[in-house]
């Protein structure tokens, strides 16, 4: 699989995505990722209407996105879309030690919910979700906000 981009942003396809991101980046593929979605064949629907003609939408449990990340040789150019931070954790677990591991990860946008502490203008993290940013990091992942594609890269660790 040509992964192009890691973001987890729990609106998954919705403007911002399809509009900015998958222009910039050429995106004629979009996986998402989330093992709740992934059994859930009325959200498989809506998201897969929800993307423009011509855009391959996937929707994966984390086991088989990082099973499709080694086995599959489709060029397309393919984003890799998380729901949940959860997910990216474990799709770089699976991922570890090949030659697809996932070396980056764009935290988009995180809304706030009990539980949830503001980092960041659309980032609110659990104590859960910074333990498994952590763990992302000691698994080699870079993890950085960007919101749009026009906006720096802010390091993970400027907002912790």
């Amino acid at each position: 699989m040509n992964v192009a981009a890691t973001r987890v942003d729990e609106r998954l396809i919705h403007g911002q995505v399809m509009a900015s991101w998958s222009k910039r980046l050429r995106l004629t593929r979009i996986v998402v990722v989330d093992d709740q979605i992934a059994k859930d064949d009325f959200m498989k629907a809506v998201l897969s209407m929800s993307a423009p003609a011509g855009m391959q939408i996937d929707i994966l449990s984390a086991r088989d996105a990082a099973a499709a990340v080694k086995e599959d040789e489709d060029p397309a150019r393919t984003m890799l879309l998380f729901k949940k931070i959860l997910a990216a954790l474990e799709t770089a677990r699976e991922l570890k030690g090949g030659p697809s591991e996932m070396a980056e990860l764009n935290l988009g946008n995180l809304g706030s919910v009990p539980g949830r502490v503001q980092v960041a203008k659309n980032i609110f993290l659990s104590e859960e979700e910074r333990t498994q940013i952590r763990e992302l990091q000691e698994l080699g992942v870079n993890v950085f906000l960007q919101m749009l594609y026009t906006d720096p890269k802010v390091p993970i660790e400027d907002v912790l």
